[in-house]
């Protein structure tokens, strides 16, 4: 433009005084354009830090944010911001915690005394707490183990006068990262029962009715209840099967691990397709993304750290909170597994390591994987303690406010056998 009226002005058409002079130009207009990305990253990064904390203080904020995320944009927007945040949580930790102690949840372990308890008659009883107890284990990464790792020790309240039926221990499954930790519990089947109840919302099913599914610890079970804990994913994520007392919540997959009962009692984890000729016959069975351990192996997509197969949301290579569930190879002892940290590889890892012979994953993120142990009081069982600590809930979950998600429980045994008359394995 500048040009145009200068070639004018030197032909004489329009007088200098007319040229139409360049506006100055404005300082200030960078400098509002930076300040402006300074506060609107400013006010990102405190948003993010703050959804941060609401998702791991608030009871409940993270499964319903990501809900109603989910409902506006679909599962495929939502998962790809999972995957984001995870990665960088994860970037963040190895960098300022690569070189930390490892992770524990309790204090190393001391020589076990004695338990004194009092039974039903009044009578003063004195428990060996290593009667019974797993056998102990090697960790599977000596640079990442803590003190105690291995150890196996009784895992109940103060209030319990019952036998020692439970064990924890904890497993550091990954060398890289040693802040990534299992804990994990070891249930004797042999003085407990397992059962399954469906969540009031999840699996989805068109084929049970709403009435059907109380979500609640049935009442002629609360009085024998010591523990509860997540079930699997939600329907949307893989419509792995699930079937309750002959009600079939989703058909099963061939391809899908699968947790049964069977008509002894006895519990079996296999590839479903290597047990479906038996399934009429199971109690209940649900099923889960494929096994990470079956029959001693672990699975061969679990021989590459990064790996999708175990996670629709977010996959098997990503680094979160995962739980899982197993059985030890004489079909003795139930393994139940929360990890943090961890992909499906290194859980895989932690469930070899403690002695689970079969081994599938269970729900996965940080708002779902818990075990709880139950007391009694006058106006019934409530929640009392976490496997570990942190995991939040409110005292009368699964026995008075009912669940969304499918979970399970554990029941004494109302005559608990002796070792000796430990069941046998399950077949298969």
């Amino acid at each position: 433009m500048r040009w145009f009226w200068r070639r004018r002005t030197e032909s004489g058409n329009v007088p200098a005084d007319n040229v139409p002079k360049e506006s100055p130009k404005n300082p200030k207009g960078p400098r509002r354009w930076k300040r402006g990305l300074l506060i609107a990253g400013a006010s990102t990064a405190a948003l993010g830090v703050g959804m941060w904390v609401a998702i791991h203080e608030v009871p409940g904020f993270g499964p319903w944010l990501a809900e109603g995320v989910r409902s506006i944009v679909g599962p495929g927007p939502v998962a790809w911001a999972e995957d984001v945040v995870y990665g960088v949580e994860d970037w963040v930790n190895v960098r300022t915690k690569g070189d930390d102690a490892p992770t524990t949840y309790w204090e190393a372990p001391k020589e076990a005394e004695p338990i004194v308890v009092v039974d039903e008659k009044g009578h003063t009883v004195v428990l060996d707490p290593k009667v019974d107890a797993p056998p102990a284990f090697e960790p599977p990464h000596e640079k990442v183990a803590a003190e105690g790792d291995g150890t196996w020790t009784p895992f109940r309240l103060s209030s319990d006068n019952g036998p020692v039926n439970m064990w924890r221990s904890l497993v550091h499954p990954d060398p890289k990262r040693p802040f990534a930790a299992v804990a994990v519990v070891a249930m004797d089947l042999s003085k407990i029962d397992l059962h399954i109840v469906a969540g009031t919302e999840e699996p989805k099913s068109q084929r049970v009715p709403r009435a059907d599914r109380p979500g609640l610890v049935p009442d002629t079970d609360q009085k024998d209840l010591i523990a509860a804990f997540n079930g699997g994913f939600r329907a949307e994520h893989g419509n792995y099967g699930m079937k309750i007392a002959g009600a079939e919540f989703l058909p099963p997959r061939d391809i899908a691990c699968t947790l049964a009962k069977e008509p002894s009692g006895m519990l079996t984890i296999r590839t479903f397709s290597n047990i479906k000729e038996r399934q009429d016959s199971f109690a209940w069975y649900r099923q889960t993304p494929p096994c990470l351990v079956e029959e001693g192996a672990p699975n061969p997509g679990l021989l590459h750290e990064f790996n999708r197969n175990w996670g629709a949301a977010v996959g098997g290579d990503t680094i979160i909170r995962r739980s899982a569930i197993g059985i030890s190879k004489d079909g003795r002892y139930l393994f139940y597994a929360l990890g943090d940290a961890t992909t499906a590889q290194s859980i895989g890892k932690a469930m070899l390591a403690v002695g689970a012979y079969q081994a599938a994953q269970l729900d996965v993120n940080f708002s779902y994987p818990r075990f709880f142990l139950f007391e009694h009081g006058e106006a019934g069982p409530s929640i009392a303690e976490g496997v570990i600590p942190g995991l939040k809930h409110k005292p009368t979950e699964y026995v008075g406010l009912s669940e969304q998600r499918d979970f399970f429980y554990v029941t004494r045994k109302k005559s608990a056998t002796s070792r000796a008359e430990a069941p046998s394995p399950p077949k298969g």
